[in-house]
């Protein structure tokens, strides 16, 4: 087996492009292996964009250059210096043990000379690399600190917003005011029911982009209307940690309202008969279902169990859709009406309905309104605590894990216990957009029209038809109004 200079060439991320690239870095390690080992073959070893100082970053060809010592397939190792090989001082003894096992006693650099592996020359250098890391680390994270007690925003783009510097130098957002309309706008269709599919649909209609200027899909829509950010809020490592220092686009019981309704979490029975909660269902129509009025929403006014769609024969019409009371959902075959006809009938009776000042203003007081606000500064305060809880976590000597973990669980019960209660009461809807709705109605999905109907329709309830009847009767037909 022929042995090959190994050059591991690395750099961390360089948007501006400012440092020594992987190409760079190439072109020295052959010029030095002509140079010191002429005629030896060359095999390059190149990880671009990646840290040598986080434990969780994989970097594919430093582990291939691991198997390849590990194999002695190796005849020398160069690199433009030691630190791009490893910044971490045990991973830097491993690698050096995996070279002495090598056979290979020397690293070659352009920066540091000729490095022996084995020796405490070495090991002072991987330990002065690691503390450099530290340092830098700690620096980066008293950058972030100062920035957050300003409530400073973070330096990535954000659809609705754009970077500013007030008058004290204080960086801060404003908004733009066509993609804070926007933003308003997909949360008023959440809220209604549409699908996120139809929203970003209609987003790239109107030439809208996401915030790094790629196209508006499910997730762009997803995010604008539930990140922190939009409701105000500045967020850490993942988490809020307060208020930030721009006028937020959504206000807090529309944003926790778009949370809720994106992520309403459901429990999944597992085979040893544990639970696993799923936190973003898919909201899509069950397979089979293809009726508006089905699915809870319609029941028998006779035995009161809910009515199924079904294909049915009626007199020379001959197969059609049909609302009826099936035996399948408990019913006894009590009563059963047209379905299409039925479906048309609560749509214009809903539309009709929603033309009345008097239903509009019932709409409008909202008589479970405090009780949601109440929970949702509730919601607010526990994120809150979160914040506070990680924060007392990482000063030693505060909290030990096990009470870390017990406090963050209780908090989580707490969590689900609100918004179990919020999922029960009625949405609000005095930002629905009416209007846009109607409009939208014949191009809405089944599962987008079946939520709209839910807001304002508690149940359609059907009742046995008068004898002799024969056509379609909308009397039959007694919608139970949410807002009665």
């Amino acid at each position: 087996m022929t042995r090959y200079v190994a050059l591991y060439c690395r750099i961390s991320i360089d948007r501006a492009g400012r440092k020594e690239g992987v190409k760079t870095q190439e072109t020295y390690g052959r010029e030095y292996a002509a140079q010191t080992w002429p005629g030896v073959p060359v095999r390059v070893f190149s990880d671009n964009d990646l840290s040598a100082a986080k434990d969780d970053v994989v970097r594919p060809d430093y582990n291939a250059l691991r198997q390849a010592l590990e194999r002695c397939e190796v005849a020398h190792v160069w690199a433009i210096e030691q630190s791009r090989i490893e910044r971490r001082e045990v991973q830097w003894f491993e690698f050096a043990a995996l070279m002495d096992g090598a056979g290979i006693s020397e690293l070659h650099t352009k920066r540091d000379g000729i490095v022996h592996v084995r020796t405490a020359v070495a090991g002072i250098k991987a330990v002065l690399n690691a503390e450099e890391v530290r340092i830098i680390k700690r620096r980066i994270q008293d950058k972030f600190d100062a920035k957050a007690a300003r409530g400073e925003p973070p330096g990535g783009p954000s659809f609705g917003f754009r970077h500013a510097t007030r008058d004290d130098g204080v960086k801060t957002y404003v908004q733009h005011p066509e993609e804070a309309n926007a933003v308003r706008r997909a949360a008023e269709l959440v809220l209604s029911g549409w699908s996120l599919g139809n929203i970003a649909a209609q987003l790239k209609e109107q030439g809208f982009r996401g915030a790094k200027g790629g196209a508006v899909t499910v997730n762009t829509v997803r995010s604008m209307v539930t990140r922190p950010a939009i409701a105000g809020y500045l967020v850490r490592q993942g988490r809020v940690i307060g208020r930030g220092n721009w006028e937020p686009i959504l206000t807090d019981d529309t944003w926790q309202a778009c949370r809720l309704k994106l992520s309403e979490p459901r429990n999944v029975r597992k085979a040893d008969g544990t639970e696993h909660k799923i936190l973003n269902p898919k909201r899509s129509t069950a397979p089979g279902r293809k009726y508006l009025l089905t699915g809870g929403l319609a029941v028998c006014g006779v035995c009161g169990n809910p009515l199924s769609g079904t294909i049915h024969r009626v007199g020379k019409r001959g197969k059609i859709p049909y609302l009826l009371c099936h035996t399948t959902k408990g019913g006894r075959a009590c009563t059963g009406i047209m379905l299409k006809e039925s479906e048309e009938y609560v749509a214009e009776r809903l539309f009709a309905e929603l033309d009345k000042p008097e239903f509009l203003n019932a709409i409008g007081a909202d008589e479970h309104g405090p009780r949601r606000m109440e929970i949702i500064d509730a919601l607010d305060a526990i994120e809150k605590q979160r914040g506070e809880l990680a924060t007392l976590w990482a000063k030693p000597g505060e909290l030990t894990f096990g009470e870390w973990q017990a406090a963050r669980s209780a908090l989580g019960e707490h969590e689900q216990t609100l918004r179990n209660e919020l999922t029960e009461l009625p949405p609000p809807v005095v930002n629905i957009d009416i209007e846009g709705a109607r409009e939208a109605w014949p191009e809405m999905t089944l599962d987008e029209k079946r939520e709209f109907l839910r807001l304002f329709i508690d149940k359609v309830v059907l009742y046995r038809a008068r004898p002799g009847t024969r056509s379609f009767d909308g009397d039959r037909l007694d919608i139970k109004w949410r807002y009665a």
